[in-house]
């Protein structure tokens, strides 16, 4: 599933859901996740199957999708279907440091989101696991 990113007064940031920002999250936020798209839009996906399942892991270790999602179990199935190389993998790398790279070769590191407001970083950060965890779903299939 793609989720896209659509600008809004300065108070305001949709990234296909509603996060409450003030202006200066928003210019922090803008630089950081826009930057991956052209024109300000565009996928909010990441670019390989690597990447999804190392950003999988970092999320459940960071507690950003919850116990009952399945997303080590997804993980563990999109490593499968990898041949078991994640090691050698640079998606799968990156992905596991918080860094989602998207398919135009830009990325974005999850754990600088939020113009310096934990709280943000942690709304932002748990919606773009959930992304990634249907995104994930999508490539096996579920």
């Amino acid at each position: 599933m793609k989720t896209r990113i659509v600008g809004m007064a300065a108070t305001c940031l949709a990234i296909t859901f509603s996060v409450a920002c003030n202006a200066q999250d928003l210019g922090s936020l803008g630089g950081k996740l826009g930057g991956m798209m052209p024109g300000g839009g565009g996928s909010m996906s990441s670019g390989s199957m690597g990447n999804v399942a190392g950003l999988l892991g970092y999320c459940v270790k960071n507690n950003y999708l919850g116990g009952g999602s399945g997303a080590s179990g997804i993980q563990n199935q999109l490593m499968g279907k990898m041949g078991g190389h994640s090691n050698s993998d640079s998606g799968y790398l990156s992905g596991s440091k918080g860094i989602l790279q998207s398919g135009n070769g830009k990325s974005v590191d999850l754990a600088n989101v939020g113009g310096g407001s934990s709280d943000m970083k942690s709304k932002i950060t748990s919606k773009v696991c959930d992304t990634i965890l249907k995104q994930g779903k999508s490539f096996l299939g579920h």
